[in-house]
């Protein structure tokens, strides 16, 4: 048997209201029900519903204002809230419903089972970390009470907020709350997304807007691609190299400086220009990098041996040297 659960149906049409409330009776949970978002407002302070069934659009406000203020609320911050879309929507607004905070999207027309199967989804237990209200990696800082995150860019410790939009500060959370692991695609979306149904690459989109609101960190936070695993939130440490400095990932640095040679001078090129670009070196591909060098090096010493070994063939049957002394097997000789 599923959970039961207050469930908010925020719906304007009359009919397809009566239907969901009887349905949802039906499947063991206890209905509320407001046709406007002033109302929704009031049941969700009073009743402190579990799900909210929310329809696109309302006769006093947008359902995404409603689910923009509700994530804006330390209290409702978290509340499961399931968007319905209308009857011929784009994908567009699936993913504006979405990064505005929605747990899930439903496109009308749709089935009651479907509905009620999303709304077990949106219910089944989760197992987290501890809660805590603020967290800090590095010189990052999130307060997770007013969904907010702040940099320290000085030496004085003065903080700068950081710009997020609703999806990138789901984004940045869970990185932060899972700091220095190497979190997939998969794991991604199941944890800022809830599972929802969105496509992987949508993932490397909000990455490189996360890189760019992450622009006051990069002198100690980077977000790292992971080459065929996913991403990792790795603190960097600066490296001096005359008047400049290069950045690391901490995390790996220490596991592949052991195996790059003293002396390297493409490596070392390679250094420089990422450094004169500002941007941050990734040690584990210097470190691929580098290998296949000396892969290549035996190559060239194996082949360079072999030429070798072939000139010293030809140069022993060319005319002019003592092999010429001897007449051919069969050849008459002048005298």
């Amino acid at each position: 048997m599923g959970i039961t659960a207050k469930i908010l149906i925020v719906e304007s049409d009359t009919t397809n209201a009566e239907i969901l409330w009887n349905e949802v009776r039906l499947a063991g949970h206890e209905p509320l029900m407001a046709f406007s978002a002033d109302r929704a407002n009031t049941l969700i302070e009073r009743e402190h519903p579990q799900v909210v069934l929310l329809r696109w659009k309302l006769p006093d406000a947008s359902g995404l204002s409603l689910l923009g203020d509700l994530r804006t609320r330390s209290g409702t911050s978290r509340l499961p809230v399931i968007v319905f879309g209308e009857a011929g929507a784009t994908e567009e607004e699936c993913l504006r419903a979405l990064e505005a905070g929605a747990d899930d999207y439903i496109k009308k027309p749709y089935g009651i089972r479907e509905v009620l199967a999303r709304v077990q989804v949106v219910l089944r237990p989760v197992p987290r970390k501890e809660v805590r209200h603020r967290l800090s990696v590095e010189t990052l800082t999130m307060d997770f009470d007013a969904r907010r995150a702040f940099a320290r860019t000085g030496r004085d410790g003065a903080e700068v907020e950081l710009e997020l939009g609703p999806t990138c500060y789901r984004f940045l959370r869970f990185f932060v709350e899972n700091p220095y692991e190497v979190l997939s695609r998969k794991d991604i979306i199941d944890n800022v997304w809830f599972g929802a149904t969105v496509k992987e690459g949508i993932v490397d989109v909000y990455i490189r807007s996360l890189r760019l609101a992450l622009k006051p960190l990069q002198s100690s936070l980077i977000i790292e691609t992971v080459r065929g695993a996913g991403f990792r939130l790795s603190a960097v440490e600066r490296m001096p190299s005359g008047d400049n400095a290069r950045l690391l990932p901490k995390v790996v640095s220490e596991s592949v400086s052991s195996r790059r040679p003293r002396t390297n001078p493409s490596a070392d090129g390679r250094l420089h220009a990422a450094n004169a670009r500002n941007e941050p070196v990734l040690v584990s591909d210097l470190g691929a990098a580098v290998e296949k060098i000396r892969h290549l090096q035996k190559l060239l010493l194996k082949k360079t041996e072999e030429n070798q070994l072939l000139r010293d063939a030809v140069e022993a049957v060319k005319p002019g040297t003592s092999a010429r002394s001897e007449p051919a097997v069969g050849q008459k000789s002048k005298r």
